[in-house]
């Protein structure tokens, strides 16, 4: 008997969705869509510039040097609008860039010896809170007891 209700319910539930079930609207093909002619830009400037550099050092270690050469559409008046940008690094093999590459690179350690010395004057950097061993509280730490 319950096996019979049960289906009856599933019948009427079927029954009311499909009659709430509307056939879809209709759509008529006009063909190949033409996109919209891009507005034409202002006159400008191409410009590149180099937009990041970023020099990875590690005390025990080569450097790792990149950056990013970007070309922009100068516009006048403070405007500036991207075109195109690319990622370069040091560590590209292509024996035409060797020369380049040296030059550029003690240049940089030039420059961190300026900037040494510029944090030096500023302020050189804090120095670490050490690390506490399992068992020893500090400051911020609760104490065992």
């Amino acid at each position: 008997m319950q096996v019979t209700a049960w289906i009856g319910l599933a019948l009427g539930v079927v029954m009311v969705v499909g009659t709430k079930v509307q056939p879809p609207p209709v759509l008529l093909d006009l063909g190949p869509m033409a996109p919209t002619p891009a507005p034409t830009p202002k006159p400008a400037e191409k410009k590149r510039l180099i937009t990041t550099i970023t020099v990875q050092n590690n005390a025990e270690g080569e450097s790792v040097v990149s950056f990013e050469a970007s070309d922009v559409a100068d516009e006048g008046e403070g405007k500036f609008r991207p075109l195109a940008s690319k990622n370069y690094s040091f560590a590209e093999e292509k024996p035409e860039l060797k020369d380049m590459r040296e030059k550029i690179l003690r240049q940089i350690r030039e420059l961190e010896h300026d900037m040494l010395r510029y944090a030096e004057v500023a302020g050189p950097p804090k120095e670490r809170a050490p690390l506490l061993g399992p068992g020893q509280s500090g400051p911020s730490a609760p104490a065992n007891h």
